[in-house]
């Protein structure tokens, strides 16, 4: 089935872009640490044939899953391969805003049959890359993510993609993302320099365990700049790269079950700039 996206599709927010995801005037080292995870992951994969699918998840909120998840689909995306990003926190969705993408029809409407998955695609002014919203908040998350719906899309979806990133609640407060993957190729579990404690990843990686995830590797966030020294502006500047010092993101998260996380706002990249791209067809 080919996708077709009309203009209704297209439609876009201009409100609640938040500024994290990387671009041109980014900083060297944020641009190649994700080039890295880009390459570690399709070398953790190199055996699949077809689409690659993984799951990026986290212990607690504002550990910078969402973050992380669109700024690799972007890195990804760049080397012009089909990538579709999954926004599956049908609790504190996020992808929307930070793409600035209209959220009526989503995952949450194709799972429980209000719409077509066409209808869900939608550009995200990068160039090949898409997205799924969350759509319509659902009083049953977890079923409709371990749902033969949702199992049915991705084969769907797999067909149409080379990656797929999916962006999910964090495992130690909802099981959420437990019920995916057993769909998917990998796990990538996200952590938060200074943040993120020794009893809560051995608590998140023992349900991953238990469920039997493909667990592929760890990222840490929010690690501390050491490249602000004269070296490396000199080092890097001779081959005519934008140097930025620092780079840090900030918002609340909550899911109701008593639990807050707060992380501290530092300097951001650049927000989502405009453009598009023909939607792909299978």
């Amino acid at each position: 089935m080919a996708v077709n996206a009309k203009k209704s599709d297209r439609r876009k927010t201009k409100t609640h872009v938040v500024p994290t995801t990387i671009s041109e005037d980014s900083s060297f080292n944020v641009v190649e640490s994700y080039k890295a995870i880009r390459t570690n992951l399709s070398f953790a994969l190199h055996n699949k044939k077809g689409c690659k699918m993984i799951l990026f998840t986290s212990g607690l909120p504002g550990e910078g899953k969402t973050m992380t998840s669109i700024n690799t689909a972007i890195t990804i995306a760049q080397t012009g391969v089909r990538t579709l990003i999954i926004d599956c926190d049908l609790r504190k969705p996020q992808i929307h805003k930070r793409f600035g993408i209209n959220n009526e029809i989503g995952l949450s409407n194709v799972l429980s049959g209000m719409a077509t998955f066409d209808k869900a695609v939608h550009p995200t002014g990068k160039e090949n890359l898409w997205a799924i919203t969350a759509g319509v908040l659902p009083p049953n998350p977890a079923e409709l993510l371990g749902s033969d719906a949702m199992a049915e899309l991705l084969g769907a979806l797999e067909k149409m993609f080379d990656f797929i990133i999916i962006d999910t609640p964090p495992i130690n407060v909802v099981s959420d993302a437990l019920t995916l993957t057993k769909l998917i190729d990998g796990v990538v579990l996200i952590v938060r320099y200074r943040e993120s404690s020794h009893p809560e990843l051995r608590d998140a990686f023992a349900k991953l365990e238990f469920v039997g995830a493909n667990v592929i590797g760890t990222i840490m966030n929010g690690v501390p700049s050491t490249s602000n020294n004269k070296y490396y502006k000199n080092k890097y500047s001779k081959y005519g790269y934008k140097y930025k010092s620092g780079y840090g993101y900030g918002y609340g998260y909550g899911y109701g079950y008593g639990y807050g996380h707060r992380v501290k706002k530092t300097d951001t990249a650049t927000s989502a700039e405009g453009g598009g791209s023909e939607t792909p067809k299978q």
